[in-house]
């Protein structure tokens, strides 16, 4: 235990650090872009529009009621799958700094996660604007929408500590992940309810750490579900085993990290 708390102590500890490689991450992102950080509102918004002209009335969802459950739905995966996915190579991509200078080497994945999480937050502004479009009306739990990321920014962090741990041994990791991230996205409810799925699909969705995030995300913002708090207590537990276990498997591989690079 006092190892698990002295390996958050020591990421805490540079923090000017992380700053730096949040910055350098945000600008290398966009740095030949001609639209730069607007692709972080438009790219979810032509998706939601591509989607919803595909889908709204295979599962009979009002237009608007359907955009709004699109385009929550991408964001929250957008954050996620993107974080972890350019998380993985951190240790692989920044091997002259590692093998140059000591720090603690979390750091570049959270970095990576860190900086997809504010990505993250400025896409809640064209959400916001296709709820006052569609007149949405806001759930009354709208307060407590950020306690609803916390678990989602748990969970990536897990996830990229475990991948880029596992990208340094097997280069093959990414390839991997790709397959798997697609699978999951799909096994997701994002632009399709989870009431239209039945039998063993269900238990795969209820299996699912992103049906609890999603629906608690979605709960918060506009939905009425009287499973709130259980699905929020669920995303929890998830985000919390895996955070956990990413970080006891950075503790036991971060020392060999620098002679497989």
């Amino acid at each position: 235990m006092n190892g698990f708390k002295n390996e958050i102590k020591e990421i805490v500890r540079y923090n000017g650090l992380l700053h730096n490689l949040i910055i350098r991450d945000i600008k290398v992102r966009y740095k030949r872009s001609m639209l730069g950080f607007f692709w972080v509102m438009l790219h979810p918004l032509l998706i939601m529009l591509i989607l919803n002209v595909m889908f709204s009335k295979v599962f009979n969802i009002g237009k608007g009621s359907y955009s709004v459950y699109i385009l929550s739905g991408i964001i929250i995966w957008n954050f996620f799958s993107q974080g972890t996915t350019n998380a993985m190579d951190s240790f692989r991509t920044n091997n002259e700094l590692i093998r140059k200078v000591y720090f603690p080497r979390a750091v570049l994945p959270i970095s990576v996660i860190t900086s997809s999480l504010i990505h993250f937050v400025f896409s809640l502004v064209p959400l916001f604007i296709i709820i006052v479009l569609t007149n949405t009306p806001i759930s009354s739990k709208i307060i407590i929408l950020p306690i609803t990321i916390v678990p989602v920014l748990l969970f990536a962090l897990g996830i990229s500590l475990i991948i880029s741990v596992l990208n340094v041994y097997f280069h093959d990791t990414r390839y991997i992940y790709e397959v798997l991230i697609m699978a999951w996205m799909y096994a997701t409810p994002i632009f399709y309810p989870a009431s239209i799925v039945s039998g063993k699909l269900e238990i795969i969705i209820r299996l699912n750490p992103f049906y609890y995030f999603l629906d608690s995300f979605r709960t918060a913002l506009y939905l009425d579900n009287p499973l709130f708090i259980t699905h929020l207590i669920f995303g929890f537990l998830f985000a919390v085993f895996a955070f956990i276990f990413g970080l006891l498997i950075y503790a036991k591989n971060k020392d060999k990290i620098v002679y497989y690079l």
